[in-house]
């Protein structure tokens, strides 16, 4: 015989575990955000830094927008709605967490794929939210299984279709060619015969970026000067550019050195 009474009590402790982990997200989020508010975080990681500088209007909007999801989901879980709506609540509290995890494939595909860096702070959420999802799975919620669904396609996106803007090396010269521009060679022999140390990139590997800065036409140089970053076109441009930054060094013509003979002009 069905044990009705085991399977309600092993519902009201599913419900009471998923609004626990709700609570803990709540926490978690609300600790940010105080130590945003006093320029500082919880999570020290490169990859939390280069998510907020890609966020509208800064990562406290994201804060915000968490503070905002779980406590909806605490009040979806722990308010006594009347008998006849509450289908209906049960779909609401799926759907947000359908649209939830939905966002986290995003964001977790940005980090993996476009800026290949991870925000710890960004997988304790979707750590918190993953878990109360899988809870809602074991009470029969089998609409849940479009939250995942959601999350992979979003991950599927991102890993297909970015900007690929983590390509450019790391580097105080990077020159972008492309095979067959004349141009192109001219400038890389030009930088072998002063040695000048140019990394190079071929142009269709970083073709999205090209497209996005509006850049048509190769050789292209990326220069990183510290706080100051410019990106020059054009061979002749480029040459004139990498002659102004080269170490001026005097020498005369027409002497010779008294214990260098071999140097001499």
């Amino acid at each position: 015989m069905f044990n009705t009474k085991a399977f309600g009590d092993s519902k009201f402790r599913f419900q009471s575990l998923t609004l626990v982990f709700y609570l803990i997200g709540f926490v978690v989020v609300l600790a940010e955000t105080i130590f945003h508010i006093y320029g500082k975080s919880l999570c020290l990681a490169e990859g939390c830094r280069i998510v907020e500088s890609f966020v509208k209007g800064g990562d406290l909007i994201l804060l915000i927008a968490g503070l905002v999801l779980f406590g909806v989901l605490i009040f979806l879980s722990s308010y006594k709605f009347p008998e006849k709506i509450k289908p209906l609540i049960e779909y609401i509290h799926s759907g947000i967490l359908i649209a939830a995890l939905s966002v986290e494939g995003y964001l977790l595909g940005f980090q993996l794929f476009i800026i290949k860096e991870l925000c710890i702070f960004c997988l304790t959420v979707f750590g918190i939210l993953f878990i109360s999802i899988c809870l809602r799975l074991f009470k029969k919620r089998l609409e849940m299984v479009y939250a995942f669904a959601g999350f992979v396609c979003l991950i599927l996106i991102t890993y297909f279709v970015n900007p690929e803007i983590n390509l450019i090396p790391s580097s105080r010269y990077v020159l972008v060619y492309s095979r067959g521009c004349p141009h192109c060679e001219e400038v890389i022999q030009f930088c072998k015969t002063h040695s000048i140390s140019v990394q190079t990139i071929e142009a269709k590997e970083i073709s999205g970026i090209l497209r996005t800065l509006k850049i048509e036409h190769v050789p292209v140089l990326f220069c990183d000067e510290g706080t100051t970053k410019k990106f020059i076109v054009g061979q002749a441009e480029i040459k004139e550019y990498l002659l102004s930054q080269a170490p001026q060094t005097t020498t005369q013509e027409g002497v010779c050195p008294i214990f260098e003979k071999e140097k001499c002009q």
